[in-house]
């Protein structure tokens, strides 16, 4: 018996199979992924158990709607659960800005992962650990239309 669990503990180890974590602490991201250029822009709320978008015209006599929302499966919250606790927010800066770019890409992250809160505005610039939280939000919208467009450079791909 000991030698089997040495061998699954040996296996976990080496081939760094992630193990579900402990979902009990709170969590709520907010994405504004604007669209300077159609005069929009989609908000994204996810939290423990849901996700919510919202359109938010940028033209007079818009009015801003909910247009996708759905409750988490289990399988989604502990693949997001298991991303967020790897997930350093410390370590990211307060803005990356691509100052040669004034259209484009634009992002406000909101994190809130326990007591950390972080906000993080993007324009026009490639950050990879966003790269990897806006993949695992991805990951739980089942329509090709609401996902959250941020491309690698071509020296990543």
């Amino acid at each position: 018996m000991r030698l089997f669990l040495t061998t699954i503990f040996f296996l976990l180890v080496a081939c760094d199979i992630k193990q579900p974590q402990d979902c009990n602490t709170k969590y709520r991201i907010c994405v504004w992924n604007a669209h300077p250029s159609k005069a929009y822009t989609d908000y994204y709320k996810i939290n423990n158990d849901s996700l919510s978008i919202e359109f938010i015209g940028g033209v007079v006599g818009d009015t801003n709607k909910k247009i996708f929302s759905k409750a988490l499966t289990k399988v989604e919250q502990q693949s997001l659960c298991n991303y967020l606790s790897t997930f350093d927010i410390d370590t990211l800066k307060s803005a990356y800005i691509n100052q040669f770019v004034e259209d484009g890409d634009q992002k406000r992250i909101e994190l809130k992962i326990g007591t950390k809160n972080k906000t993080i505005d993007v324009s026009n610039f490639y950050q990879k650990d966003l790269d990897g939280l806006f993949e695992v939000i991805n990951s739980v919208i089942d329509n090709k239309r609401y996902k959250i467009y941020y491309e690698k450079p071509a020296a990543s791909k």
